[in-house]
């Protein structure tokens, strides 16, 4: 637990203990951001590739109807 005696030492003890804290969050954050755009880039490839099929689909239709 925490002393009560507020000292210069003891704030600087608990300033680079939340010094590190926010370092690993920040890495944890980046790592997270990495892969969700990774996974943004993946459904967004999928997404172009069902389009251009069903486009092609669709032109296959028209010209047999033609």
């Amino acid at each position: 637990m925490m002393d009560d005696k507020r000292t210069v030492a003891s704030a600087h003890k608990r300033i680079d203990e939340l010094s590190m804290n926010l370092l690993e969050l920040s890495t944890i954050v980046k790592l997270q951001h990495k892969d969700l755009y990774g996974r943004i880039k993946l459904i967004q490839s999928i997404i172009i590739g069902a389009s251009g099929a069903i486009m092609l689909m669709l032109a296959t239709v028209l010209i047999q109807v033609v």
